[in-house]
């Protein structure tokens, strides 16, 4: 298989170069604009302003078959071990999958348990504040939740992750303690981020005698003992899946925190979206595949056009904090080189994502995009509702879109020139609601998959975080090894 994989991707090489001399503008046909359009009911994506043309869209088409990927895509929506140098299986599409499997008792009692805990809380509340505890993907989906959704509701709800605790302590300062419930959202529940966390507001709870603090304490784990031996009691633990990435989580109890103002059914929402995401990839064929696209062009424009990095910009305030999100599940999954074999990717594999909210960006990093050196390639994604209040977003975007890939000389005054040529593509969402934010979040997991696939590489595990923690644990226990290798002047002070 490594065989083939670098048969492509020589192949695409060639066409890169051929390709790389051509500017965009100069690939666009206008027979183009509806063919590079893939429509689903609840989002449409448009590559009409890719650096690419028809012989490589078709050279790219044929990659599905060479690699297996139906077979690839089978394992993954059956719950299959796909995280081999760990012998995990995969369980995200499970928690949304409406079929029976193995799992399925452990998911469905979880999910009457965030029904029953939602339901008792919104007609008998006894708590203002929530804090979550959580970190990675445990804090990164929920929070998107959060934000997502409308900030009305009786209930605070803030996150805390930081280290150094201020986070938690400028939280802590308009709480009190009767009025406030803990969730620890740890799926190992050992995450020392989290375990530091709680022993603070322990201490803090401790300062009024009359709460108990583990009458307010909350655990979302998949290690139900460490839970218990924490002191966590069996009815306030929520429950998930070993072989449930974190970064894959967002569908389980680890996003209970995010829906304390919303309700059971907005949950289900969310869950419906990503189902019919997961049919879209599974049915749909390649050339009409959002995710199966997505990956295609994601590995053509780092691989045969050598972009090594991607913007991600929203043109919707609720979707502000995407791009953290896909940000942590694209390159904590595809960040790596090497599969479990030891066998080298011929590719380059995950370019560096970043971007933002678009109409902050617009003030800021665009100056880089719009002159620098560095070509970028970008998802635009924005609202299209035909709604007075969201035009103007909408128009925004794509007028930047042209902008980027178009661009302008001013051979008068060559520092007014825009150099265009960063391609980009559109993710145009038709409405701004929980079933399409599951659509969505969902189809970027799948295009993380299909490209990983494609590359030759594990998305599942991470061992560059794993290892990386481990030897810096290991140099912060050892003080003869900061002294060998810092200035006296960095050493911690006491």
């Amino acid at each position: 298989m490594s065989d083939i994989r670098k048969q492509i991707h020589n192949k695409l090489s060639r066409f890169g170069k051929d390709i790389n001399s051509f500017h965009i503008s100069e690939l666009q046909n206008d027979k183009d604009l509806e063919k590079r359009v893939i429509r689903a009911d609840l989002l449409n994506f448009d590559f009409s302003k890719q650096r690419i043309n028809d012989e490589a869209i078709n050279c790219l088409l044929e990659i599905p078959d060479l690699i297996n990927l139906k077979d690839s895509l089978e394992a993954l929506f059956n719950g299959k071990i796909l995280n081999p140098s760990e012998n995990k299986a995969v369980s995200h599409t499970l928690y949304r999958n409406k079929s029976s499997n193995e799992n399925s008792e452990l998911i469905l009692t979880e999910r009457e348990r965030i029904e029953s805990f939602l339901k008792q809380n919104i007609t008998n509340l006894t708590f203002k504040n929530v804090i979550c505890m959580s970190i990675g993907g445990s804090r990164l989906g929920p929070e998107l939740l959060s934000e997502f959704q409308s900030p009305d509701g009786s209930v605070n709800v803030f996150f805390c992750s930081s280290y150094d605790l201020l986070e938690l302590s400028d939280v802590l300062r308009n709480c009190t303690q009767s009025e406030t419930i803990i969730f620890a959202s740890s799926k190992s529940f050992e995450t020392s981020e989290i375990l530091k966390n709680l022993e603070y507001v322990k201490s803090w709870y401790g300062k009024n005698p009359d709460v108990n603090f583990f009458d307010h304490l909350y655990g979302i784990s998949a290690n139900a003992s460490a839970m218990t031996a924490y002191g966590i009691k069996k009815s306030n633990q929520f429950q998930v899946l070993d072989s449930l990435g974190g970064r894959f989580s967002i569908w389980s109890s680890m996003s209970l925190p995010a829906f304390i103002n919303s309700s059971f059914n907005s949950y289900l929402d969310l869950l419906e979206g990503a189902h019919l995401a997961d049919e879209h990839t599974r049915k749909s064929s390649w050339e009409s595949n959002i995710p199966v696209m997505m990956a295609l062009l994601s590995v053509w424009n780092a691989s045969s056009l050598n972009i090594n990095n991607h913007g991600i910009f929203t043109y919707n305030f609720r979707l502000r904090s995407l791009t953290k999100y896909i940000s942590q599940l694209s390159m904590e999954s595809n960040g790596k080189s090497i599969n479990f074999k030891s066998i080298e990717s011929p590719f380059c594999t995950s370019p560096l994502i970043w971007g933002g909210y678009g109409i902050e960006s617009q003030h800021s990093t665009f100056q880089w995009l719009m002159q620098g050196k560095t070509d970028t390639s970008c998802d635009f994604i924005g609202l299209n509702d035909g709604k007075e209040n969201n035009i103007d977003s909408y128009e925004m975007l794509l007028s930047q879109v042209l902008a980027m890939t178009y661009g302008k000389e001013d051979k008068k005054n060559p520092f007014k020139t825009i150099k265009g040529n960063n391609p980009c593509s559109i993710l145009q969402l038709n409405s701004i609601d929980l079933k399409s934010l599951g659509f969505l979040l969902a189809i970027y997991e799948h295009k993380v998959f299909i490209e990983a696939s494609i590359l030759g590489i594990d998305p599942f595990d991470q061992w560059g975080v794993q290892l990386g923690k481990k030897i810096a644990l290991e140099s912060k226990n050892n003080k003869e090894f900061m002294k060998d290798h810092f200035s006296e002047s960095l050493h911690p002070k006491s």
